[in-house]
């Protein structure tokens, strides 16, 4: 290689010499008479014969210095084109630690990156883990140059899983309205109400995976996201952690289930806005409350309590706990509850009652086996098993009790609390005024068990066709008997045939009556109470003894002594 104190050697007008220094590069150009066609190959081959090529070369220097000695021939001048340089190495750490890069530019006539720089430089940058082998940094030197190169590596964490909490419920099923065999729709019947039941599991708790951590390049640990040992709810309503699993959750209690956060919960109450066509018919195994209003048409059923804040209307309410309606009741609607009944709104059917309502009748009709309780009664059928109290006043309808029936009690002025239709309890029937100015028929009595007068009347109606049958047999066949050719051996065995079959039904009415009039008690301190009078025509029967007002009277208590009828002026 040539040195500073070298002499230049200057061939066709073109020379190359260094600075003192040593590190820069000159073209230098002279003029000449022996001029040759310069280019860019034929510079590069007077640097290597130079020996200069080793060194960096500025390309756009070059072209330059070309067209300065194609363009200048009489000009003396030296240009820089290049210079001496040491290769050089960097290492960058990327942004979560995990990988660091070396970068390595070669080296042009200076001095070369050893091992022992990049050592240096790793030391420098704190990296000391997942560092490549020696072989490998030693076969990227000697190539001499090297981008993103990756010297080291971390380890990356392993995620973890956090616990999950897995239904193990059936999917609830999208309730859509009843098609029937015939291909009718029923909007009102969506299906049922999904519900769990006692010890059954709800839940399955997973236990979370613990991850694994990792290590970044400066030999950092890195800990794992994940693995949350997330425990159930500690919201238990009607649920609890199964004692031989106490990652399975199971219901404590029959109801609807509601998944909250982590768990689970059971609620006895099932609560809807209202009961219309969107909520469709409700059928629950607990208690149901209903924020708003019934409609036409609807029906509920619960195995225990029911709570309706607003009113029903035509509609159909069974359970077998209390019922507490807020608002009022109205039209044919239906009410069988097995527990008690109240109506703080009162109870208004479409029309009069007249007639006795049977079991299987759809007219109004509230029927409970405890005891009912309502704001005021019209055109309705009322059976209780125990007392009705009347607030106001019934009209036109027909109560029955097993004990007491009380109407009246916030009735205020002269106004009749029971008008019209049927009022029968077994021990007492109290009204502010019995009867109406009007004469509209009322019907007070007491001293017999009014359910079984109800079935004894039943049973009744029922032989009153079959006894007719039998006549309109008998009949036939007493024509025929005299009449042999107007009749065949078919004929009479067909009618002989049905005749014994209505023997056998009358006489299993009759047995049934015998036995309802053996076991009819009658209560001999019975009475009929009306607080303030009783308008004429109305009538009083106790235990058998009837009585029919021929005029008004005032404050009376009916009882039957001695088989007749008294009347006592409270």
């Amino acid at each position: 290689m040539n040195s500073p104190s070298d002499e230049i050697k200057i061939e066709n007008g073109l020379g190359f010499k260094l600075s003192t220094d040593g590190h820069k590069l000159f073209a230098v150009g002279n003029p000449c008479e022996d001029r040759v066609d310069l280019t860019a190959d034929i510079f590069k081959q007077r640097l290597e014969a130079a020996q200069f090529a080793e060194l960096f070369i500025n390309e756009h220097l070059v072209i330059e210095v070309l067209r300065r000695y194609k363009n200048a021939p009489d000009e003396t001048y030296e240009m820089e084109i290049g210079e001496r340089r040491d290769a050089t190495c960097s290492i960058s750490i990327s942004e979560n630690k995990l990988k660091a890069h070396l970068t390595l530019t070669p080296s042009f006539g200076g001095k070369a990156v050893t091992l022992a720089d990049v050592q240096k430089l790793l030391e420098d940058k704190k990296v000391v883990w997942g560092i490549v082998p020696t072989e490998e940094i030693e076969g990227v030197l000697a190539k001499g140059h090297a981008a993103d190169f990756i010297i080291a590596e971390g380890l990356e964490p392993e995620a973890g899983v956090d616990a999950q909490f897995q239904s193990l419920m059936p999917e609830a099923h999208e309730r859509k309205p009843l098609v029937d065999e015939n291909g009718d729709v029923d909007y009102r019947e969506l299906g049922d109400i999904v519900i769990v039941h006692k010890d059954e599991v709800l839940m399955q708790r997973i236990p979370p995976i613990q991850g694994k951590k990792g290590r970044n390049v400066l030999g950092e640990i890195i800990n794992p996201s994940g693995g949350a040992d997330t425990p159930f709810s500690g919201d238990k309503k009607g649920v609890y952690l199964n004692p031989e699993d106490n990652n399975q959750l199971l219901s404590e209690i029959t109801g609807q289930p509601i998944i909250v956060p982590n768990g689970m919960i059971v609620t006895p109450v099932l609560t809807v806005k209202q009961v219309d066509f969107a909520s469709g018919n409700i059928r629950f195994d607990g208690s149901v409350v209903v924020l708003g209003d019934v409609a036409e048409g609807m029906k509920i059923f619960a195995l225990e309590d029911i709570t309706i804040d607003g009113s029903v209307t035509d509609a159909k309410i069974e359970c077998m706990g209390n019922l507490n309606i807020k608002g009022c009741v109205t039209g044919n609607t239906e009410l069988i509850v097995n527990g008690d009944i109240n109506i703080k709104g009162g109870a208004q059917g479409y029309q009069e009652i007249e007639e006795p309502v049977g079991d299987d009748d759809h007219s109004a009709k509230i029927v409970s086996h405890g005891s009912i309780i309502v704001g005021f009664v019209e055109n309705f059928h009322l059976e209780a098993g125990v007392d009705i109290v009347v607030e106001k006043y019934a009209m036109n309808s027909q109560l029955m009790a097993e004990n007491k029936i009380v109407t009246g009690a916030k009735n205020s002025g002269k106004k009749p609390s029971i008008m019209g239709g049927i009022t029968w309890a077994m021990v007492m029937v109290k009204g502010t005024i019995l009867g109406s100015s009007a004469g509209i028929k009322t019907h007070v009595q007491a001293g017999s068990n009014p359910y079984i007068q109800k079935r004894i009347a039943a049973i009744k109606r029922e032989l009153i066709p079959n006894e007719k049958e039998q006549a309109d047999i008998r009949k036939i066949l007493a024509f025929i008997e005299l009449h042999p050719e107007k009749g065949n051996a078919e004929m009479l065995e067909k009618l002989n045939h049905t005749l014994s079959k209505l023997k056998i039904e009358a006489d299993l009415h009759h047995a049934g009556l015998k036995d309802l009039t053996s076991n009819m008690s009658i209560i001999d301190d019975a009475k009929v109470i009306a607080d303030r009078g009783v308008y004429i025509g109305a009538e009083v029967q106790i235990n058998g003894v009837f009585w029919k007002a021929q005029e008004n009277r005032g404050k009376s208590v009916f009882r039957v002594e001695h088989r007749e009828m008294t009347i006592n002026v409270r």
